[in-house]
């Protein structure tokens, strides 16, 4: 029996004292999470407190997708070319699908440079820098372009970023509204959270029920969904290369989804879905990929920058699987296709130097 004199707590110090004691895990859990994500999951990157952004580990990295190679300056592939006036240096930024494993030949930047130096220019160097890093939404992106990719003066900086913005932001509560796109945006970048997500809605989602295909898919979910943060994260990368009196250009992103898909292509071509319960179906899917390219279109417009239209592209091929190991990472071959794509409209542009028009028929 509770002895008289004992101390009792009344209900409101038990519900506070139960707050903080689970305000305590989670913290602890968080810290514990986050530090993983930044030290531990990956040998080839990570995180760096000054820059507030992923860094890549110098030296050669193995791992269950192949080596990666990182330079000394931390960026994919070979040492960096000195500096001159006859230096023609291209930065990639991107995420994974432009990191591709950290392979020094197999990505679209490794596969640009390899038909820029094919041009054999007399007088010229080009340099394609491979500026990359895994797991880079747009606001790690601009940090990583401000604080690294800068400093080197590229004369063009290609923007090919938006997956994990489009994976991992949940639409329904990151519209257009600035405040609670901002809200949503700190829960977001929580790494317990992050985790949870991919548990559930990458390991044991498509084990419970399959994601939905045809007439059926599209929920209008995705309706009036504007991807506002990642706009305002484009417009300054924008900026910030236009700061230094280099060319900005945007890469829309191409996806192996097509709208016929049924259930056996979904799961042939490997079609990995949101971290959230909306745009589990293929059309919800497609028009959330078509929303943010509907965005990099718009921002290129307003700001008056060139596009590399990937999507529309891949789009005009009927089975795309080939070229894609999932949603969106693509293989060898579509990597080929993106630098050729690339090599094409950069020179259209006018972003391979003076009087530097492809030979005929190249």
């Amino acid at each position: 029996m509770r002895r008289l004199d004992e101390p009792q707590f009344g209900l409101v110090k038990s519900v506070l004292f139960s707050i903080t004691l689970i305000t305590l895990f989670l913290g602890l859990a968080e810290i514990g999470v986050r530090c993983w994500a930044y030290y531990l999951r990956e040998d080839a990157e990570t995180f760096d407190l000054s820059t507030q952004t992923f860094v890549l580990v110098p030296g050669e990295h193995r791992s269950e997708w192949g080596t990666a190679t990182i330079n000394s300056a931390g960026f994919v592939g070979h040492e960096l070319q000195p500096n001159g006036p006859d230096l023609w240096r291209i930065a990639a930024v991107g995420d994974s699908c432009t990191y591709a494993g950290g392979s020094a030949t197999y990505s679209y930047a490794a596969q640009l440079q390899t038909s820029l130096e094919s041009l054999h220019r007399s007088g010229r160097r080009y340099e394609v820098v491979n500026a990359g890093i895994s797991g880079l939404n747009s606001e790690l992106a601009l940090r990583r372009l401000r604080t690294k990719v800068l400093p080197l003066n590229p004369k063009v900086v290609t923007i090919y970023i938006g997956w994990n913005d489009l994976m991992k932001v949940d639409p329904m509560g990151a519209g257009s509204g600035a405040r609670w796109a901002r809200a949503a945006s700190l829960i977001d970048q929580l790494w317990l959270v992050k985790g949870l997500r991919k548990l559930l809605f990458f390991y044991v989602r498509p084990y419970v029920s399959p994601p939905a295909t045809g007439p059926e898919s599209r929920t209008g979910r995705i309706n009036g969904f504007r991807p506002s943060l990642f706009e305002e994260n484009l417009r300054a990368m924008i900026s910030s290369v236009r700061s230094i009196e280099s060319r900005p250009v945007l890469l829309t992103l191409p996806t192996v989804v097509r709208p016929e898909m049924t259930i056996d292509d979904v799961r042939n071509a490997r079609v990995v879905f949101p971290y959230f319960t909306a745009a589990y179906g293929v059309l919800d899917l497609l028009e959330l990929v078509g929303t943010y390219n509907d965005s990099i279109r718009r921002v290129a417009r307003d700001k008056n920058v060139p596009v590399i239209d990937l999507a529309q592209s891949f789009e005009k091929i009927d089975d795309r699987t080939p070229y894609f190991l999932d949603t969106m990472h693509t293989t060898r071959e579509g990597a080929h296709l993106i630098a050729e794509q690339m090599l094409r409209d950069l020179d259209k542009m006018g972003l391979l130097g003076p009087q530097a028009g492809l030979p005929e028929g190249f």
